[in-house]
């Protein structure tokens, strides 16, 4: 098979001043073209971005804060680049005889799987042929395939029983900083070896010249240790079995349409090991709770429809107590503690898929950026999200006393038995997200009273409108206005409540 590197094939797609191309990863790190990421899927141009940090992480990790300011301010050297990716060749053809790109040579299958179990949520989920037409995966071109690989193994759910999922559990959210243009974004978020050591993978200087487990293989029922997963290693995890049928002939790929050898099918098995603790990955924040004096960890996922800016916190904000606590991806903290980047605002981007088992539900792709101040205010963003989330409660709250009524020892309402609160939840996220955006690029973090009380001001407005909307064709109802009436004193009474106190004067 003819070989397709991703150090060095065109395989990158970008938009440069209307056009588009496909650029080599020489060419992006030496600055000789330039172009943001283009493709038709933001989950796999997301993934895309994911996998040429890792990429650049594993080749070109900088010593220290010092080396890494120098790459952020110059394209890298082309002695240098070639230097760097030598030893690295075999690990990153997709077709190589012996260890293709995330993938296990002799993979034994009943049957080859189509390529569209590659693509999230494109063969599972309801009304499927409706969102997903027909043949959207049908071939791929080297590049869609590498990036969909890479994405499969560190951001999808696994593909049921007996299949395993990534180092971070299933559907993770994955955030990246972003910066004037995509060899800034790349370097951005990559970590120095002196934060590797020092503070997110103290085991670093012994695992460095691990290979990912599609060269290095894990033994079937393996017990493996985290603190035994090196940088490299944990960046190209391959949890599954994969490995791609030959490319055949030349015809367009179905998701960026360009014309290439395509590939249309893989074989997959099941492979069963054990991974115990958790691995620090650089690009995701964790939370931890301390039960029966054990320390738990996780990553944050989308588990609902809520918009993005409702985990802000728990992905910027370090947080600790005795029984729980939270800390920021390690990029963004290496952002924050080592002033890597002139602006003193921060703009980046978080993504993942929400899902139900190996089903995907929805796919989520958020930009956001926090105003200068936003490292040293960490308790106003939290303020901001319980505040924006106190009022869709509220709103939540009197819908569900206008439904169910109250009965207890002293009285008994009957409710109006119409259940308005998921329709509420959405018409409030949908009308005022807007609002919780500006503030968070917006804010003076130092002085952040005047710009809170028209936040407040204008959700406000907002649910008694949507109170008013939502319960108005039941006000004609003789039988409903009792419960109309509890509703609405419940919603006064928590916006009065939702007010900021204001200290008596002596």
């Amino acid at each position: 098979m003819k070989p397709f590197s991703l150090l060095t094939e065109p395989w990158i797609p970008v938009q440069y001043e209307g056009a588009r191309l496909r650029i080599t990863y020489q060419q992006l790190l030496c600055g000789e073209k330039k172009g943001d990421l283009c493709l038709p899927r933001d989950d796999l141009e997301l993934a895309c971005l994911q996998l040429l940090v890792a990429i650049t992480q594993v080749c070109f990790t900088p010593f220290n804060r010092k080396e890494l300011l120098a790459r952020l301010k110059k394209p890298l050297p082309c002695d240098v680049f070639l230097t760097g990716v030598e030893d690295k060749k075999a690990w990153f053809d997709l077709n190589h005889p012996e260890t293709p790109f995330m993938q296990i040579r002799g993979v034994k299958a009943s049957e080859p799987t189509p390529m569209d179990k590659l693509l999230a949520g494109v063969a599972d989920g309801t009304n499927k042929t409706f969102i997903n037409p027909q043949g959207l995966a049908e071939g791929l071109c080297g590049s869609c395939t590498a990036i969909a690989l890479f994405n499969m193994a560190n951001n999808c759910p696994s593909m049921g029983g007996g299949f395993k999922g990534s180092l971070r559990g299933s559907t993770p959210i994955t955030q990246l900083i972003t910066g004037p243009d995509l060899r800034i974004t790349v370097w951005l978020n990559v970590l120095h070896q002196d934060r590797l050591n020092n503070s997110v993978m103290p085991w670093y200087k012994d695992t460095a010249q691990q290979a990912p487990n599609y060269v290095d293989t894990v033994k079937a029922g393996e017990k493996i240790c985290a603190t035994n997963i090196g940088l490299n290693r944990g960046l190209l995890w391959q949890p599954a079995h994969f490995e791609l049928l030959p490319a055949e002939d030349t015809g367009c790929c179905s998701v960026c349409n360009v014309t290439a050898p395509l590939y249309k099918g893989f074989n997959k098995a099941k492979f069963n090991y054990t991974v115990e603790g958790v691995w620090p990955h650089p690009l995701s924040a964790r939370s931890f709770k301390i039960t029966k004096g054990k320390k738990e960890e996780k990553f944050p996922s989308f588990t609902t429809t809520a918009p993005g800016w409702t985990q802000l916190s728990r992905l910027v904000v370090a947080m600790e107590s005795k029984k729980e606590g939270q800390n920021p991806a390690p990029v963004l903290i290496q952002i924050r503690d080592d002033n890597l980047i002139r602006q003193k605002y921060l703009q980046f981007i978080i993504g993942g898929y929400r899902n139900k088992q190996a089903t995907v539900l929805e796919r989520r792709h958020d930009f956001f950026s926090l105003a200068d101040g936003w490292a040293e205010h960490g308790e106003v963003i939290h303020h901001i999200i319980e505040t924006g989330l106190g009022y869709k409660t509220a709103l939540r709250r009197a819908l569900y006393l206008f439904a169910e009524g109250i009965k207890d020892k002293n009285r008994e309402i009957k409710g109006a038995g119409v259940n308005l609160c998921q329709s509420g939840d959405d018409l409030y996220f949908q009308q005022t997200e807007q609002w919780i955006r500006d503030i968070f690029a917006d804010i003076d973090f130092s002085e952040p009273l005047p710009a809170m009380d028209r936040l407040r001001f204008q959700l406000k407005q907002t649910i008694q409108a949507l109170f008013d909307q939502l319960t108005q064709p039941y006000r004609q109802e003789p039988k409903m206005l009792k419960a109309l009436a509890l509703a609405r004193r419940s919603l006064n009474k928590s916006l009065a409540g939702l007010q900021p106190v204001v200290a008596e004067e002596n």
